[in-house]
């Protein structure tokens, strides 16, 4: 059996049964505002019968030809409306007035309150088309409560679907994102059974689907060679060509991915051919509604046509949809301009959004107190967020800031105890994701430790992380003094070489 929305109980409808209720909610004379007294007013008869009323409101049963005869009357005339506001603002309370004229009833507030009421459920109502949604608008603003109304009852009478399914609503959103793209729901129907199947021959019946030329099976292998798990290495031209597939379908995000290599020259050669090709791709997944796209056109002008202004411009319409990416760009640009009160209020906004690059940098402001006030504890709660996000995207930053700052000594201005155990976990995992900062760190405290000690196994780990510092590709000879200085103040000045840990 089909299930319906009941059209009384659900406010996102503009429905004859949200009327009624609307009305009986502003009516000061609730005896006389029953479902019935509400219907008989609106369709400016005597009575009804109850049940049939009740399910014409409730949204199962389709309103009667009838019914529909007087406001096909209506739609093309406006005085046989009026008598109708005369019932209504009687039963909302005022005292009934046959005759009134347009202007007066155009004055009238009740009429504005209620006009704004059923405004409002017509333009969170997508089931009604934005041109009609803006001319409700027009009359309100014209304080023009008469046609107003009128056009919102001749859409509730005759232009809504009744009863709405449940099923219809699902396939009517789906098709309404599929409209830009050449992609039909069915396409949709056989990718989606196969991600519900899931089963041993998965990839198998992903390629079957690929092709036959499917965009959402395209795009997934497509994505599948771009984060390499095939072969544990991306594949970036055979990621190109199931995406081109995709994006030849107008599927929006294999756009943007196709822009993005070409961008960053995962694919080609950074021409500037290939840059005039990656922002065509860029506008189309634009157009198909990707925000990605947005904040990736904003690095375009920046990087490419060194045009802040512009690039500013796609930074914010990508923030306006919180994508925190975007906040990041703004927030460096701003700091790159000095403005860091500024940039700590687009970084807090994309930590707030749980970013984890912006989680440390936020964390980072307040432990400082760059151009704000300095706060431990907030630092440490940022900190801390940076590390509750899912694993692969956690801040290697903030797992070193949270061990040097906080674990490793101590925080005794905002109660944290020294835990070096919990330290060196966090200084591992950023090490083993090469953090160079990380490894410096771990190799000053095992320094310390060894010479405390003299305990061999520590040296092993030492002379280890000296090869890892040593072979980093952000190894620099500041870096080599620096090392070499640490150790120095450790060992009492002797001199820092890999003979210095021989006895």
């Amino acid at each position: 059996m089909k299930q319906y929305i009941k059209m009384n109980n659900n406010d996102n409808q503009l429905s004859l049964g949200n009327t009624c209720r609307i009305i009986k909610q502003l009516s000061t004379k609730k005896n006389i505002a029953t479902q019935t007294d509400i219907f008989c007013a609106i369709f400016n008869i005597e009575n009804a019968n109850d049940s049939t009323v009740n399910n014409y409101c409730i949204g199962c049963r389709s309103i009667g030809e009838k019914y529909k005869k007087i406001y096909m009357e209506i739609k093309n005339q406006t005085q046989p409306f009026i008598p109708i506001l005369n019932n209504l603002l009687f039963i909302l309370g005022l005292p009934y007035q046959e005759k009134q004229s347009k202007e007066t009833l155009n004055q009238n507030e009740t009429l504005k309150i209620l006009s704004q009421k059923l405004y409002n459920l017509a333009k969170n109502d997508r089931s009604i088309l934005p041109e009609k949604q803006n001319q409700i608008y027009k009359y309100f603003k014209e304080n023009n409560y008469i046609e107003c109304l009128k056009l919102i009852f001749i859409i509730i009478v005759l232009e809504k679907k009744q009863p709405i399914y449940i099923e219809d609503i699902v396939k009517n959103t789906i098709e309404s994102i599929l409209n830009n793209t050449k992609i039909s729901l069915n396409e949709l129907e056989s990718f989606l059974q196969i991600q519900f199947n899931d089963g041993l021959n998965y990839n198998y019946s992903l390629k079957k689907l690929a092709k036959e030329n499917n965009a959402y099976a395209c795009f997934e292998i497509g994505l599948m060679e771009y984060n390499g798990e095939f072969t544990g290495t991306p594949n970036y031209e055979k990621s190109y060509t199931y995406f081109k597939k995709a994006a030849n379908q107008n599927h929006p995000r294999a756009n943007y991915l196709i822009a993005k290599m070409l961008l960053e020259g995962k694919i080609g050669t950074q021409s500037n051919e290939d840059i005039t090709f990656a922002y065509h791709y860029l506008k189309t997944a634009e157009s198909l509604g990707n925000i990605a796209a947005l904040n990736q056109l904003g690095l375009y002008y920046k990087n490419n046509k060194k045009d802040n202004q512009k690039a500013i411009e796609y930074f914010k319409k990508a923030a306006s949809y919180n994508y925190p990416y975007a906040f990041n760009n703004l927030g460096k640009l701003a700091e790159k301009e000095n403005n860091h009160t500024l940039a700590l209020s687009y970084y807090e906004k994309s930590a707030n959004l749980e970013e984890s690059w912006a989680l440390n940098k936020t964390a980072e402001y307040y432990r400082e107190g760059i151009h704000c006030k300095k706060d431990l504890q907030k630092a440490y709660f940022y900190y801390k967020k940076a590390l509750n996000v899912p694993l692969k995207l956690q801040s290697n930053y903030a797992k070193y800031n949270l061990a040097k700052y906080f674990y490793l000594n101590g925080c005794y201005e905002i109660g944290i105890e020294k835990n070096t155990k919990k330290a060196l976990s966090l200084l591992e995992d950023a090490s083993t994701h090469n953090l160079l900062e990380a490894k410096i760190e771990l190799l000053t405290y095992y320094t310390k430790t060894y010479f405390q000690t003299r305990d061999k196994n520590i040296l092993i780990k030492i002379n280890q992380l000296l090869t890892e510092i040593e072979n980093h590709p952000l190894y620099t000879t500041q870096t080599k003094k620096d090392i070499e200085t640490t150790i120095i103040n450790i060992k009492q000045k002797e001199k820092v070489n890999r003979k210095l840990f021989q006895e």
